[in-house]
């Protein structure tokens, strides 16, 4: 039985007594902010527990659930799919922020273990004196998302096209359960061996992998590591529709050529090029000339932004190699699929300055002009993505007058994830009033410079529409997705064997289903 209201109150008084206001927070305006996300607001939260090492998570969260008090655990705070919005009041979030150690980096045997709070951008940084990183090394907000959230989400971007999602990089995860105990997975959990492997019997890591924290909360990751590559170079191509840039990213992807590999349709394209500066914005054209060299920053200023034509859809990769003529081989190589159906090359300056800064503040989530953000995505096979667009394309065709009136955009981001599956992203931008999460998260001169716009409730109410109507048409042409928080349909269709497996495990970890109430619904 859950715990009353009025009985919450005393347990938060005990875990303050036993910790202190760090740890157990309850001022409202926090409270306020940590019940939003990007897109959403959830219940209201009776406090935001910051334990300070995993010992102490456990405590805590042994004590809220021996009261019966919900939990939601939240990682970097990027989801804009309900993932760690609290569906009952009076539920407690915790906040992974403060469990952010390096534990051990294995150069020889090739793993690190971070606590699940780590960030992206500073695991990257902490492997590069070695020479190391992760195949998966983390989503493009990766300044703020942690490898606990991308673990209970799923995620993909930066070495996606050669090393698929987050869950193909991850060795053995340790879950707080609801029991306040520490559940260690993969080759660590047989007592006296190192987290080298996953394997060692049934792969119960993987049960932890895309679970939006709704069987525990993650304390600690091991992943593997590989070599950095001592070469890089980059192409782009544009194309006159999306079949031909489809065609040639899946070919791409299936002679595992790039590491990135994505693409923009013509609106996203020029939103990027608004919101971006690129060569007139000294700090990334450093960024350019220190990654790449003086040479490199030259050619970047004679690009400048007008290399993309605004009617065209664009292709761009990353590759890498041990060596410049392993590079160069797979280049040519990638040059011919790109160019197959009437590809032209064009300038490489995006992905050139995605790579010399791959992790930026989350000033993405705002248009060029303060529009609000929110994306909906699915991945499918290879040869469904162009019907799966195309009937994406369809619905909003037969919207489009209703858009116009609203002044609702919509745009694409593609990308390829290992050698199987195409990434189709479209992303809604709507003319709205920014929320106390844009904020504190949207770096303050990005909001200056872009401005905010009046609340526009029915814009609103459209996009949230479509939404719901896209995801659902790419779930018809069989996508599967990440982040499914509390928004994709986990259950809807699900094979009933695996699905009654998946409810007793929930049922043996917390059978009073206090863990993330009302996610993988």
């Amino acid at each position: 039985m859950n715990a009353c209201l009025s009985d919450i109150p005393s347990v938060l008084d005990r875990l303050v007594r036993a910790h202190d206001a760090t740890t157990v927070v309850r001022d409202a305006a926090e409270l306020e902010f940590h019940a939003l996300d990007v897109y959403g607001e959830g219940a209201p939260l009776a406090a935001v527990l910051r334990p300070a090492d995993v010992a102490s998570l456990a405590r805590c969260v042994r004590e809220l659930a021996d009261a019966g008090v919900p939990l939601v655990a939240r990682g970097g705070g990027l989801s804009y799919t309900d993932a760690y919005l609290a569906t009952r009041p009076q539920s407690v979030l915790v906040d992974t922020s403060r469990l952010d150690r390096i534990v051990e980096i294995n150069a020889g045997d090739r793993y690190v273990v971070v606590e699940a709070g780590v960030n992206w951008a500073a695991l990257d940084a902490s492997l590069m004196p070695h020479g190391l990183r992760t195949p998966y090394w983390g989503p493009l907000s990766g300044l703020r998302a942690t490898v606990g959230g991308a673990l209970s989400q799923g995620s993909v971007f930066l070495g996606s096209g050669l090393h698929g999602s987050v869950g193909d990089s991850v060795l053995g995860i340790d879950v707080v359960t609801v029991s306040g105990e520490v559940l260690r997975t993969g080759s660590a959990a047989a007592g006296n061996s190192a987290p080298f492997l996953r394997y060692f019997g049934p792969d119960l890591t993987g049960l932890f992998v895309g679970d939006a924290g709704c069987l525990g909360i993650k304390a600690r990751a091991s992943l593997r590591l590989l070599p950095r590559p001592a070469a890089v170079d980059y192409l782009s191509f544009q194309y006159d529709g999306a079949a031909a840039m489809l065609t040639a990213m899946a070919e791409v992807s299936r002679q595992g050529l790039a590491s990135e590999c994505f693409g923009f349709d013509p609106v996203l394209a020029q939103m990027r090029m608004k919101r971006a500066s690129l060569a007139s914005d000294a700090k990334t054209l450093g960024q350019v000339v220190r990654k790449a060299g003086l040479v490199e920053g030259l050619k970047l200023v004679a690009a400048g932004r007008d290399f993309l034509d605004p009617a065209k859809f664009s292709a761009h990769v990353a590759i890498e190699g041990d060596s410049e003529p392993a590079v160069a081989a797979r280049l040519a190589a990638a040059r011919r699929a790109l160019g197959a159906g009437g590809g032209r090359e064009i300038d490489n300056s995006i992905p050139k300055v995605l790579r010399s800064q791959p992790f930026t503040p989350p000033n993405n989530m705002l248009g060029p002009a303060g529009e609000r953000w929110v994306p909906v995505h699915g991945i499918v096979p290879h040869s469904r993505a162009q019907t799966a667009h195309a009937a994406v394309e369809a619905l909003f065709a037969r919207e489009r007058e209703t858009l116009r009136a609203h002044r609702v955009e919509v745009s694409y981001l593609f990308a390829t994830v290992a050698q199987q599956g195409t990434l189709i992203e479209p992303v809604f931008y709507w003319p709205d009033a920014h929320t106390a999460y844009h904020k504190r998260m949207v770096e303050a001169e990005h909001l200056r410079r872009c401005g905010e716009q009046d609340p526009d409730p029915a814009a609103r109410a459209l996009v949230a529409r479509l939404k719901v109507e896209s995801a659902a048409l790419l779930r018809a042409h069989g996508a599967t997705h990440f982040q499914l928080g509390k928004f994709y349909a986990y259950r809807e269709g699900r094979d009933p064997a695996a699905l009654a497996l998946f409810d007793a495990v929930k049922a043996h970890l917390d059978p009073r289903g206090l863990m993330n109430p009302g996610a993988l619904r």
